[in-house]
């Protein structure tokens, strides 16, 4: 059972009472932030450490210390955790700390220092104070820092748990998945946004300003926004740029997006193909219905259990009709870019063995870029995998639509 199928493609995104509100900023739930350190005190216990620090800044596919604090950093900081009553969020720069301090589910926010080596230096004083001996680690942790880290404190052993941490991440929560119905309304506004936009004369970078437009007055904030445009007769590309060209769109283009927007650090995503004030050509047409053939195709057989190797199996119509593909197929998704990361057989492969079992509450992307040379579509939702059925949270119409007003 697929759930949802209509909805308003504009704001309101969200109203009062949709998520936690503290100091004026979104916070998730009490006991959402208990499950995350839940987690980590499970984690803790299997690999007996005695503490763990989780590193990184935020970017487009990377939220670990927001997950852990609700605090998204613009730069490389540091959460220590050691128990429910005993975390430490570490934050540069110094004017960056009042912020953290209002944002952050964390009480004892501290001063990281100016520099990298400045916040190094103070971790390893900290975790020398404590005596501690092993040490686990998730998300980024720079080279450098490692290595000071590493050197200030020689006794300490560091366990990398960052595998463990994207299986817990695939599966989402009602709350996370709050957050994700929010970002996938921005999405598609955003695609339809775009669609009205499309048309001859327009240059692709302005496609941005469309799409950023719908969502920056509602808290949202881009995540990404590729697009690809082309001559459908003359293709030059097949799979979208990650940034906008200053190509001019033409009659008889091809115009291919890719869309997710954060809002919290959750995102859903959305994947669409349009022409330019001309139907879609013979060549393009057979791409797009092989997409959407093989995206029904998998959304089909998707159930808590369906696995990799059954996920594989449904997208071989693309070979056997002579086609491939560039980008993937299947990736999880939401708050990061998570395994398992499935293409087609031919195209090499996936990221784990035919045997994997989606879990109850993974979060996914469902996106056929079927191709044919230079010439390329991509049509795709994100999707939660339940118990109670498929709910994909993006509306936007599946078709293949001819853009402009």
């Amino acid at each position: 059972m697929v759930s949802g199928t209509s909805q308003t493609l504009g704001p309101p995104y969200w109203k009062p009472g949709d998520f936690d509100s503290v100091n004026g900023y979104p916070r998730y739930a009490p006991d959402e932030m208990a499950r995350r350190h839940a987690w980590l005190d499970e984690v803790a216990q299997e690999q007996a450490l005695d503490a763990v620090l989780v590193g990184g800044a935020t970017g487009p596919l990377d939220r670990v210390v927001q997950f852990f604090t609700n605090w998204p950093p613009q730069l490389q900081n540091y959460f220590l955790y050691a128990g429910p009553g005993d975390m430490t969020l570490h934050v540069r720069l110094w004017n960056h700390v009042p912020d953290a301090q209002l944002i952050a589910a964390v009480e004892d926010v501290r001063y990281g220092g100016d520099t990298p080596s400045d916040q190094a230096d103070g971790l390893v004083t900290e975790i020398l104070a404590r005596g501690w001996q092993r040490l686990g680690l998730i998300g980024t942790v720079p080279h450098g820092d490692f290595l000071r880290l590493r050197a200030g404190m020689p006794q300490v052993e560091f366990v990398d748990l960052n595998e463990a941490y994207q299986r817990f991440r695939l599966v989402k929560s009602e709350e996370e998945m709050r957050y994700t119905r929010i970002a996938s309304r921005m999405n598609d506004a955003a695609v339809a946004a775009l669609r009205e936009h499309i048309r001859p004369g327009v240059k692709e970078y302005e496609l941005a300003q469309v799409m950023e437009a719908v969502y920056v007055g509602h808290r949202g904030v881009n995540l990404i926004h590729f697009t690809l445009s082309t001559p459908m007769d003359s293709p030059q590309r097949c799979v979208p740029h990650q940034y906008h060209p200053d190509r001019v769109l033409e009659k008889g283009d091809v115009v291919v997006t890719e869309i997710s927007t954060n809002f919290w650090g959750y995102a859903g995503q959305v994947l669409r193909s349009f022409t330019v004030a001309a139907d879609p050509n013979p060549r393009y047409r057979r791409l797009f219905d092989t997409a959407e053939e093989v995206y029904n195709d998998i959304v089909d057989i998707l159930r808590v259990g369906v696995t990799v190797g059954e996920i594989l199996d449904a997208a071989e119509l693309i070979d056997e009709r002579g086609l491939a593909i560039f980008d993937d197929l299947v990736h999880g998704f939401g708050g990061a870019y998570l395994p398992p990361i499935v293409r087609t057989r031919q195209s090499r492969g996936a990221t784990h063995p035919d045997s994997f079992a989606y879990p109850d509450g993974a979060l996914i992307v469902v996106q056929p870029n079927v191709i044919d040379g230079d010439a390329g579509v991509q049509l795709g939702n994100s999707m939660q995998i339940t118990s109670g059925g498929i709910e994909v949270t993006q509306k936007y119409p599946m078709g293949f639509e001819i853009g402009g007003p």
